[in-house]
């Protein structure tokens, strides 16, 4: 029995808001039939919708064939009334009711956040959810559904999402303003228990204009000229204005818990108004050259086992490249087309879409290769496959200029495609863009906006970037730093790198480098002694030197490698990251795979996921092996990687294939030279 006022079975009223509310999710196997015993059938939840349905149409909405919806079931249901009953003195709420939803298929309401906090009541069938906290989402969307605005909502969901699979009987709680996204693995049914929030701008400003119309000052009509703003903030400054105040808003909570304050909510963002399909398509696209060649060819899907057991052949990994970079083409081709029917009143972004096309039918061979691993148009695709997966799309398209600016290089190339017709561009930096092929900064005097324009001289190609107050400045192009022997380069802080990590890609762009130039030349200096193969890699997957964001360090997260030998393991991390990607995009797992536990931190992630991680682990691992001499931290490394190897084999799956390459034993050896120790 826990202590303190009961809520749910192993969890007291206390315990859930010191310990989860509004910070973590959890699951409680087993505990929704306190709640609600007998749980809700598919018979009468189709009670519930009818009478919905006929008194208050706009809560009842249907997917034909996928999901039905109902909002504010108590109005309908006594038994679920008594459900929000229970919640709402248990948790001392006051405005709680219940949400109902049915599924028919393997299928959901999309991926979006609520303004609200919740409990999911599983029902019946099962129902796989992607959790993640709300620092990825902009605050203007948060603020703008807190004051009201429901046409805000929809979200996507990150790579290092939180998983859990629901069973009938099983609670989950989702904090307010985490986005979430449930998928039933066929028929479902699920109840929503809404622990509905307000902001003080909703309930202590009406309350202030009630106590400020008796003062005199404030009714009366004012001067003309500058106000007397020193009697109005005098109103303010009354210690009774502020005692009733607070004493109304003490009396209307105790009367909400005891007797409830349901109102009925507006349509969601997450539900689309039209199809996509009946949108216009305007875009056209012509496959010629080296483009229509690549993506023509035969797929060549590679072994997966194969490439995990030589993570550093040259030649295998070649092939898997030319084969994502086909794919990744693919994905762009498919989603300009596809975002084309958003662009109306956007004819910049038509333009550069098109021009877009034009120049990837223009480009050489080598260039599209090139593409396949460009860190800025890769998270551009992650982002944009997710976007469409949840039915959201931004008010000004992101995709394009950032697709755009992957390609200027061969737009420099070939002034004539481009010619009248300025580019739509994401700026790297506040007054320029990294044009990663072929390495340069392209940089102007003034200050660019959030996307800038981008025009080139027909004859040289020699560009222009349009400021944010209008004007059109020829831009200086250096190189990029390079890394000493290597042509992997330095981009430091950067926008794309800020948005990536936004929406948990990180390792599309690397993070940061947190260590001089000097240093990474060190790390290449240093992998060039001890594992040349590695650098090769590295060389051959990536075009940035950079390193993992701090919770993907895994085995280094307990030692404190010098500087060059962190350098060197983050830069072969960010490798496995990059490896791991390419083969699940190319081979996507089996779907219905349970979460694991992250062996690192503990939380429940994907399957592929903490292979993932595993996969980087043991390359960081190999690292310390080839590292002449033994030291302390090495040894922490490679005992980490055991640790975390036994644990994943403990909780690994059989059914994913990918498994079996990753789970080696610890004392295995990539492809590649000797180890050194």
């Amino acid at each position: 029995m826990t202590d303190g006022h009961p809520f749910l079975p192993g969890m007291s009223r206390e315990t859930f808001f010191a310990a989860y509310f509004r910070r973590t999710p959890f699951v409680l196997r087993g505990a929704a039939r306190t709640l609600l015993e007998p749980p809700l059938s598919v018979a009468e939840f189709e009670e519930i919708r009818a009478r919905m349905a006929r008194e208050h149409p706009v809560q009842v909405v249907e997917r034909p064939g996928e999901a039905r919806f109902v909002r504010v079931t108590d109005l309908a249901s006594p038994r679920l009334a008594a459900v929000s009953d229970t919640v709402r003195h248990a948790l001392d709420w006051p405005n709680v009711w219940c949400d109902a939803v049915r599924t028919l298929a393997p299928s959901g309401i999309g991926c979006h956040f609520d303004d609200s906090d919740n409990l999911v009541l599983q029902q019946e069938g099962t129902k796989r959810w992607q959790l993640a906290p709300p620092s990825g989402l902009p605050e203007d969307s948060l603020r703008r559904r807190m004051t009201g605005d429901h046409t805000v909502g929809t979200a996507y969901m990150p790579d290092d999402a939180l998983e859990f699979v629901l069973e009938p009987g099983d609670v989950l709680y989702l904090p307010v303003f985490w986005s979430h996204w449930g998928v039933s693995d066929g028929p479902s049914l699920s109840i929503s228990v809404a622990l509905n929030s307000a902001s003080a701008l909703q309930t202590v400003l009406p309350l202030l204009g009630e106590e400020l119309a008796a003062h005199r000052a404030w009714w009366q009509p004012l001067a003309p000229g500058e106000p007397d703003l020193d009697a109005l903030w005098q109103a303010l400054d009354d210690p009774a204005l502020r005692h009733r105040i607070g004493e109304t808003l003490r009396v209307r909570h105790r009367v909400g818990v005891r007797h409830g304050l349901h109102a009925p909510r507006t349509r969601p963002a997450t539900e689309p108004e039209q199809d996509d399909d009946t949108r216009p398509q305007p875009l056209a696209i012509t496959l010629r050259g080296p483009l229509r060649d690549l993506l023509r060819r035969t797929p060549d899907l590679p072994d997966a086992h194969a490439l995990l057991a030589a993570p550093l052949s040259g030649t295998l990994w070649a092939d898997a490249r030319r084969e994502h970079a086909r794919h990744v083409l693919l994905r762009v081709l498919r989603l300009l087309r596809h975002r084309s029917g958003h662009w109306d009143g956007q004819p910049g972004i038509l333009r550069t879409a098109q021009t877009v096309v034009d120049l990837l039918a223009a480009a050489e061979e080598t260039e599209l290769l090139a593409l396949g691993r460009h860190p800025v148009l890769l998270g551009a695709v992650r982002r944009a496959e997710r976007e469409a997966a949840a039915d959201y799309w931004e008010p000004a398209d992101t995709f394009v200029p950032h697709v755009a600016s992957a390609v200027l290089g061969i737009a420099a190339r070939h002034p004539g495609t481009a010619a009248g017709r300025p580019l739509t561009a994401a700026p790297s930096e506040p007054h320029g863009i990294a044009v990663l092929l072929p390495g340069e900064r392209w940089t102007v005097p003034g200050t660019l906006g959030d996307t800038t324009a981008v025009r080139f001289d027909p004859q040289d190609g020699t560009p222009e970037l349009r400021t944010a107050d209008g004007t059109w400045q020829q831009a200086t192009r250096t190189p990029l730093t390079t890394t000493g022997r290597s042509d992997l380069r330095l981009l430091t802080h950067h926008t794309w790198w800020q948005t990536a990590e936004q929406l948990g890609i990180s390792w599309h762009c690397g993070r940061l480098p947190d260590h001089e130039t000097d240093t990474a030349a060190d790390a290449v200096a240093l992998l060039a002694a001890h594992w040349p193969a590695a650098l090769a890699a590295a060389e051959a997957h990536l075009l940035l030197f950079t390193g993992p964001a701090p919770a993907e360090r895994l085995a280094l997260t307990a030692c404190s490698p010098p500087a060059p030998e962190a350098a060197a393991a983050g830069l072969v991390t960010v490798l496995a990251r990059a490896q791991w990607r390419l083969l699940t995009d190319l081979r996507p797992p089996p779907d219905g795979l349970p979460p694991l536990p992250s062996p690192w931190d503990g939380s429940a992630h994907s399957a592929p996921w903490v292979y993932g991680q595993l996969h980087a682990a043991r390359l960081q691992g190999e690292f310390c092996r080839r590292l002449p001499g033994a030291a302390p931290w090495t040894d922490a490394v490679l005992a980490d990687v055991a640790r975390a190897t036994a644990a994943v084999r403990a909780a690994a799956p059989a059914d994913l294939a990918l498994a079996d390459a990753v789970l080696q034993d610890t004392d295995h050896t990539p492809t590649g030279s000797t180890p050194s120790r």
